[in-house]
C-alpha cells in the first residue's frame, strides 16, 4: 500500500497468466464470465434483435435518435433471420426511410400550413406501425406486407 493515499497498489499480471479472469478461474473475474453467456444466449434468442429494434423504434415515438439505432440493428440481423423475421426487418427498415421522406414533405409543407399537420400525426403513424409490428412478432407471424407504406 502506498503510505500518502492509503490505496492498494494496482496487481501487476505477467502477460499469458490472465486466462483466469477470462475464464471465470481464479475467483477475480467470475461475474464477467457468467455476464458474457448471459449476453450470448440471449443472443442466440432469434427474438432478441427484432425486439430491441422494435424497443428502439418505439422510443423514437418521443426522441428520434433510438430509431437510427433500430435500423442499425434491423439491417445486421436481416440477413441471417429466417423469412418469416425478415419480413420484419423489412418492416422497420422502410418504417425508417418512409419517416424521414413523410418528415421531408412535412416541412416542405410547412410552408402551406398542411405540413405541420403531417408531422403532428407522423408519432402516431409511427407508434401504430412499431404495436403492429410487435404484435406480429409475439405471435410469430411474419408482416404480411413489410413494404406498406400503411400498417401492413
Amino acid at each position: 500500500m502506498s503510505h500518502r493515499h492509503q490505496t492498494p497498489e494496482p496487481e501487476i499480471i505477467p502477460p499469458g497468466q490472465d486466462q483466469g479472469f477470462r475464464t471465470g478461474q481464479g475467483g477475480k473475474g467470475e461475474g464477467f464470465d457468467d455476464l458474457g453467456n448471459q449476453f450470448s444466449g440471449m443472443m442466440r434468442n432469434p427474438m432478441t434483435a427484432p425486439r430491441a429494434a422494435y424497443v428502439l423504434y418505439a422510443l423514437a415515438a418521443v426522441s428520434g435518435f433510438p430509431m437510427l439505432l433500430g435500423l442499425i440493428v434491423a439491417y445486421v440481423a436481416r440477413s441471417d433471420a429466417p423469412l418469416w423475421l425478415q419480413s420484419h426487418y423489412t418492416f422497420m427498415i422502410r418504417t425508417f426511410w418512409y419517416f424521414i421522406a413523410l418528415v421531408m414533405i412535412g416541412m416542405a409543407l410547412a410552408f402551406f400550413l398542411v405540413g405541420f399537420m403531417l408531422l403532428w400525426v407522423l408519432p402516431l403513424w409511427l407508434v401504430i406501425r412499431v404495436v403492429r409490428g410487435w404484435l406480429l412478432l409475439e405471435n410469430r407471424k411474419p408482416v404480411p406486407d413489410p413494404e406498406s407504406w400503411l400498417f401492413s
